[in-house]
């Protein structure tokens, strides 16, 4: 009975594989390669190996090449090439990110081989990436420590990432315990080199509790009651906290936050990917799900900017919300932008009519959203001059 249904899925995925390469065809033959390549995705997420899906991803590839060299092309073949190329390239960007991101966990977890792994697919891609290089030679000066060998350094690892993950929520339990106690003796590391990582686990949880304070609330987030519990959960030593809290403040005095984001979106990972790329270019972030937690953020702080979804599972409106922060007076000046995956003409001139700064098509097109903030942030430094 099992066979017939696994061979019934099969049949129903190679009937829609044959569809999906019959349409993309047709997009390609026609000249909509951006069309034909979201196709050829859909196949990929089926079959990643299917050779016939690769084939006509060469094929568009091959085409693109050759109608670049052509003279006198026409405006909307130039405009569609063009769309193909940022798309290949943002396609570029976010696998060496996700392949970097996975090789620094994988540092983190000890397990160097799988690390190595991600970073040569990455400069694979881009030999040049100073990411990538940097990892790389990090990864070369944990392995090669004098007198430690590389497996003894990948158990050290493996433990401390326990110990990390066990401190995670404060003191662990006698039950945690046992079990990074159990990887202890498996490893046949010594009594005074667990309490070493676990000094380390704890001031690295320590330090990452205090930067997502600076990074969701500033400077002025940092209040002695909360500093002080933070301490108290992780157990920080006098000596370490003094240390870690003094790098840190050189940290925040070199890289000083451009401004405060509000961002709305109910999917929680894609509220993560957004939150993480505005952190990453020093903007502080106040993460929302629902209108709940817009109305007690907002009582709390006020952002230089809110980016929201405009359309909520929860039945609720993008622009009740933004009809909601114009007529609230501390927040009716801060620019509004909107974001969906699909955004429609009337939606645009409605929005414009209301006053919404601007519209971004999801997935969002990261460098465009930096230099928007960036050139609001410019506008608003003139003004103020």
């Amino acid at each position: 009975m099992e066979n017939i249904r696994t061979a019934s899925i099969d049949a129903i995925q190679k009937m829609q594989i044959d569809e999906l390469l019959k349409q993309a065809d047709q997009y390609i033959r026609s000249g909509r390669y951006v069309a034909a390549d979201e196709l050829l995705q859909k196949i990929f997420s089926i079959n990643p190996q299917n050779t016939t899906a690769h084939a006509y991803q060469d094929r568009i590839q091959f085409l693109v090449k050759q109608l670049s060299q052509r003279v006198g092309l026409d405006n909307e073949m130039y405009k569609e090439i063009k769309r193909y190329r940022d798309l290949l390239s943002k396609r570029k960007l976010t696998q060496i990110s996700n392949l970097l991101s996975s090789a620094q966990q994988f540092i983190n977890d000890g397990n160097f081989k799988k690390a190595s792994e991600h970073i040569n697919k990455a400069l694979g891609l881009d030999p040049e990436n100073t990411y990538a290089n940097a990892l790389k030679q990090r990864l070369v000066d944990i392995q090669y420590k004098p007198g430690i060998s590389v497996e003894q350094t990948e158990r050290e690892f493996k433990l401390c990432s326990l110990i990390r993950e066990s401190w995670k929520e404060g003191k662990p339990s006698d039950e945690k315990m046992n079990i990074v106690r159990k990887m202890q003796n498996e490893f046949n590391i010594s009594e005074g080199k667990r309490l070493e990582l676990e000094r380390e686990a704890k001031n690295i949880l320590y330090k990452e509790a205090l930067k997502e304070i600076w990074l969701t609330g500033g400077l002025s987030a940092f209040t002695p009651e909360l500093i002080d519990s933070l301490r108290k959960k992780f157990e920080v030593s006098r000596v370490d906290r003094s240390a870690i809290e003094a790098e840190l403040l050189r940290e925040l005095r070199k890289n000083k936050i451009r401004g405060t984001i509000l961002v709305i979106e109910e999917d929680d990972k894609t509220l993560l990917e957004i939150s993480s790329h505005l952190r990453m270019h020093f903007f502080a972030v106040i993460a929302a799900g629902n209108l709940e937690e817009v109305n007690s953020s907002l009582k709390i702080a006020i952002p230089d900017f809110i980016l929201s979804e405009i359309n909520f599972q929860s039945g609720t409106l993008g622009f009740e919300l933004y009809e909601f922060v114009r007529s609230t007076p501390k927040t009716m000046h801060v620019p509004f932008l909107f974001m969906s995956d699909k955004i429609d003409r009337n939606t645009i001139l409605v929005g414009k009519r209301l006053g919404v700064d601007e519209f971004l098509i999801k997935p969002l097109d990261y460098e465009l959203l930096i230099e928007i903030l960036n050139g609001k942030l410019r506008f608003k430094t003139t003004k103020k001059n």
